[in-house]
């Protein structure tokens, strides 16, 4: 039943994915795949989270044609968002331990703060190391303006919707 529910999120997180919006200044687009991500770790738990993100990235790396603009293969974790493909697994997972180990954080103000330091500190801060590694970048107020800053206003919009959605879907699962 795991792996049919991992399945079941990686397929999300790949329609999610296909939400792409390029932006001409960095080689790193807008995707829903943050919102998919961190809401697979509250509704599938740390593991489960884990599990599912694994699930999508394995089968990205095989070839299904659900990374950010159906993209697909081993080739895409050599490019500039591969360090933020890596970060979803640790990002879930956290995610998903806060949420079912702290009352706090089942709270609407919690779960945000949960999910924006998740956000930030797996997805984009694997993403910025990989695409320092990759750039040949090294000076952080360069990476900041490429990986981080021109995407954080519509993160935390999209952690607020993430997180309004996880509580309801999980208020109903456990009326």
């Amino acid at each position: 039943m795991k792996l049919v529910m991992a399945l079941v999120g990686a397929a999300f997180i790949g329609l999610a994915a296909q939400i792409k919006i390029p932006l001409p200044w960095t080689p790193v687009p807008i995707t829903g795949q943050t919102f998919a991500v961190l809401l697979a770790g509250v509704l599938w738990g740390a593991q489960g989270g884990a599990l599912t993100t694994t699930v999508y990235l394995l089968l990205g790396g095989i070839g299904i044609p659900w990374f950010a603009g159906a993209a697909g293969g081993a080739a895409y974790f050599a490019g500039p968002t591969a360090g933020y493909l890596i970060g979803f697994i640790p990002a879930a997972y956290c995610t998903g331990l806060l949420y079912n180990r702290f009352a706090w954080a089942r709270q609407l103000p919690g779960l945000v703060l949960v999910m924006t330091c998740a956000n930030f500190i797996f997805i984009h801060g694997t993403g910025m190391i990989w695409l320092g590694c990759i750039t040949g970048i090294h000076d952080i107020a360069k990476l900041l303006a490429l990986g981080t800053l021109p995407f954080i206003s519509g993160d935390l919009v999209k952690i607020a919707v993430a997180a309004a959605v996880a509580r309801s879907f999980r208020s109903r699962i456990n009326q």
